[in-house]
């Protein structure tokens, strides 16, 4: 198993937004990196890669920390397709088959958080990082996260779906499995 480590940050006293933007080049993750270069890769010349070049072989070492997210009609809805098991672990349940809408009915704010950022990249077509701290819900528990939300488009043109690589920690340094 490969352990991911996010990059030492002390913990404010009270954890700030769950998420802010960060360019690109600012990702600090050598997880996360690895995700951007695979995508921009794929893509070519295109806007983005399509869910098939991004398969499973491709994205080797990144799958426990991977998320696919089907888009439903245009933008209007997202579901969790596929769901790794660090990201499971992060979360403190599983959201697989699960779309943006039925997240909020089990952690209120959480889905229509996700939703935002899906919408964004789907709208843009275009990938966006994100860092941050958050509370998790279910047992209280701050965790930072380094995420990469990527479009993917079967026709190099507009997103079908939606691939996000996160790598979280519960605590600054701790390392993840």
């Amino acid at each position: 198993m490969q352990n991911t480590k996010i990059a030492a940050v002390e913990e404010p006293e009270a954890p700030s937004r769950p998420r802010h933007s960060i360019a690109l080049p600012n990702i600090e993750n050598p997880l996360v990196q690895k995700a951007l270069s695979i995508w921009e890769n794929a893509r070519g010349a295109r806007s983005m890669p399509s869910r098939a070049d991004m398969s499973p072989r491709v994205m080797s070492g990144l799958l426990r920390n991977t998320v696919l997210v089907r888009v439903i009609g245009e933008g209007a809805e997202f579901e969790f397709r596929i769901v790794g098991d660090a990201i499971v672990q992060a979360q403190g349940a599983s959201l697989q088959g699960m779309t943006t809408t039925q997240i909020d009915l089990v952690l209120p704010g959480y889905g229509s958080i996700l939703h935002n950022v899906y919408l964004n990249t789907w709208r843009k077509r275009a990938p966006f990082a994100y860092s941050g701290w958050y509370v998790r819900e279910a047992d209280g528990r701050s965790m930072f996260h380094e995420s990469l939300v990527m479009p993917l488009g079967d026709d190099g043109e507009k997103a079908d779906h939606i691939l996000v690589v996160g790598v979280y920690a519960m605590q600054p340094g701790q390392t993840l499995r």
